[in-house]
């Protein structure tokens, strides 16, 4: 018998923190993740899910290396950048950057596997 997962599975992609952080206006947070699949990781992107839009942060790959969004470059980093396992950091975080930030691994031939980690953001405005 022969048994085939779909790819979005969740044992497709390892968050390596907790699914729900909290941080402090002006405090750093670091999101990672890790493909569990044997497929080939072509591409990790991450995005940032507000109201339902999807808004890209970074993308990286061999071909084009890394890529961050112009709305993010100020205050958005790689911290690990593998095609296998990928953490972004925000530093000087604001309310506008909570939400949940999804790890999307685009795998050749299933296509994409994701995982998704929401951010909570406390304390004043500054």
């Amino acid at each position: 018998m022969l048994s085939m997962a779909p790819a979005s599975s969740p044992a497709s992609v390892q968050m390596t923190n907790r699914k729900v952080q909290s941080v402090q206006v002006g405090g750093n947070v670091t999101f990672s993740c890790r493909s569990l699949t044997k497929e080939d990781v072509i591409q990790v992107a991450w995005q940032k899910e507000t109201d339902g839009a999807e808004d890209n942060i970074a993308t990286y790959s061999m071909m084009n290396g890394q890529k961050i969004a112009k709305a993010y470059v100020s205050h958005v980093s790689f911290a690990h950048n593998k095609l296998q396992a990928s953490a972004i950091s925000l530093y000087g975080v604001t309310l506008q950057d909570e939400g949940c930030y999804k790890c999307i691994f685009n795998t050749f031939p299933l296509g994409a596997v994701t995982s998704k980690m929401c951010l909570k953001v406390y304390g004043k405005a500054l």
